[in-house]
């Protein structure tokens, strides 16, 4: 199985690929999730206590196709929930199981 690293280095707000992950630093209060694929891609929770929707209050996402022409990536951005704990969260994707689960990590 191939697992897609997280990016290593924070950004504030960070756009990142669904099936990548993320870091975000301090003071983020944005993640915005594209999507490249010919269809959406459904994010989920995985579960784990750290989930990624616990860290943006959702039950699940959708994270649009590409479209247009020329294609334009589909996005999804959410906000973090005020307060949220520091620390990783992991979550499903319908759009790239190999990757395992991806991870953002929220600092």
């Amino acid at each position: 199985m191939t697992k897609h690293r997280n990016t290593l280095v924070a950004s504030q707000n960070p756009t990142f690929d669904v099936c990548a992950g993320a870091t975000a630093s301090p003071g983020s209060t944005t993640l915005t999730f594209t999507n490249h694929r010919n269809s959406a891609c459904t994010l989920t929770d995985d579960g784990t206590p750290k989930s990624l929707l616990t860290l943006i209050g959702q039950s699940s996402i959708t994270v649009p196709a590409k479209s247009g022409t020329p294609p334009v990536n589909g996005t999804y951005s959410a906000t973090i929930v005020p307060g949220a704990p520091t620390g990783t969260y992991t979550y499903n994707t319908s759009c790239c199981p190999q990757a395992g689960n991806p991870q953002i990590v929220y600092q």
